[in-house]
């Protein structure tokens, strides 16, 4: 498998905020946004149901679930 087919994630500005929060940008390739439509059944990708997705999975790879885990 080339790398243009595997889902990737590119993480761009990290910002934190005042109260410990912090938002990130980011940017997927088509293959991540095919596997994220798969995955959960949407018909389009939106910019929150990534949001969404991407947070539910580091969540899942910081806990060790499902398989993801973070290296």
């Amino acid at each position: 498998m080339k790398n243009d087919e595997l889902p990737l994630i590119k993480v761009g500005k990290v910002i934190e905020h005042d109260d410990g929060a912090c938002t990130v940008e980011f940017e997927t390739n088509d293959a991540f946004d095919k596997m994220y439509l798969e995955k959960t059944g949407k018909k389009r990708v939106t910019e929150k149901g990534l949001g969404k997705y991407i947070n539910d999975l580091l969540l899942k790879a910081i806990k060790n679930e499902d398989g993801y885990g973070i290296k």
